[in-house]
C-alpha cells in the first residue's frame, strides 16, 4: 500500500472514531430529556392534587350532606309538622268524646272537657296558618300522621270494651301515655326543626298545652289507683 492509501485510510478511521464518540453525548440528553419531560408531568399531577379539592375533603362533604337531608330524622317539613299536630289534636278529641260518652265522673271528667276544649282550639289554629295569606300548607299525605291516626283508632277500639272505674283507669293511662309521646315529639323533633316564626309560636303553644295535659293527667292517673 501507498503512502497515499496508507494516509486516506488513517484519516477514514480517525473520522469514524469522532463520529463515534459524538453519538454517545447526543444519546445521553435524549434520555435525559425524557427523564426531565416525565418528571413535570408527575409535578403537575401532585400539584392538581394538592391544588384542587383533595379526595379525602370530597368524601368528607358527601358525607356530611345526610345530616341537612329532609330524610334525616330530624328534620321535619312546616306541612309536615302542622299535619302530624294535627293527628295529635284529633285523637285527643276523639278520646275525650269517648270518655264523655262513657259518662266519666268527677274529675275525670272535668279533664276530659280540658283535653276537649283545648285540643278543638289547637286544631282549629293549626288550620288557620295552613290557609289565607302566606299560609303554610299542610302536608297533604303523611305516611307519620296517618300511622298514628290508625294507631290511635286502635287504642279506643280497646278502650271502648271496658266500663266503669276500668275504663277510666284504661283511659287515663292512655291519656299520660299519648300526651307523653306528642311532647317528645314536639320538643325533639317538631319544634327544632321550625323555622317560620309563626310555626315556632304554634309549636310552643301546642307543646306547653300537651305539658299541662300531661301533668293533669298524671295527677288524675295516681289518684285513680
Amino acid at each position: 500500500m501507498t503512502h497515499a492509501k496508507l494516509c486516506l485510510a488513517a484519516a477514514i478511521a480517525a473520522a469514524v472514531m469522532i463520529t463515534g464518540c459524538r453519538r454517545e453525548p447526543d444519546d445521553t440528553p435524549d434520555t435525559n430529556d425524557r427523564a426531565n419531560a416525565a418528571a413535570p408531568a408527575t409535578d403537575t399531577a401532585a400539584g392538581n392534587t394538592g391544588a384542587g379539592t383533595p379526595a379525602s375533603d370530597t368524601s368528607t362533604a358527601a358525607d356530611a350532606a345526610p345530616a341537612t337531608t329532609a330524610a334525616s330524622p330530624g328534620m321535619v317539613a312546616p306541612g309536615e309538622a302542622l299535619t302530624l299536630v294535627a293527628a295529635v289534636d284529633e285523637h285527643e278529641i276523639a278520646a275525650a268524646q269517648q270518655a264523655k260518652r262513657k259518662e266519666v265522673k268527677g274529675a275525670v271528667l272535668e279533664y276530659a272537657n280540658l283535653l276537649e276544649r283545648e285540643h278543638s282550639a289547637n286544631l282549629q289554629a293549626g288550620k288557620a296558618l295552613s290557609t289565607g295569606t302566606n299560609a303554610i300548607p299542610a302536608a297533604t299525605s303523611s305516611m307519620e300522621a296517618d300511622a298514628m291516626r290508625e294507631k290511635g283508632r286502635t287504642e279506643l277500639s280497646t278502650l271502648d270494651q271496658k266500663s266503669g272505674t276500668d275504663y277510666e283507669k284504661a283511659w287515663l293511662d292512655a291519656m299520660v301515655k299519648g300526651h307523653t309521646e306528642a311532647l317528645t315529639m314536639l320538643e325533639e323533633r317538631l319544634i327544632p326543626a321550625a323555622q317560620d316564626e309563626r310555626l315556632r309560636s304554634f309549636l310552643n303553644n301546642s307543646r306547653d298545652h300537651v305539658a299541662m295535659h300531661l301533668e293533669r293527667g298524671k295527677e288524675l292517673q295516681s289518684q285513680n289507683r
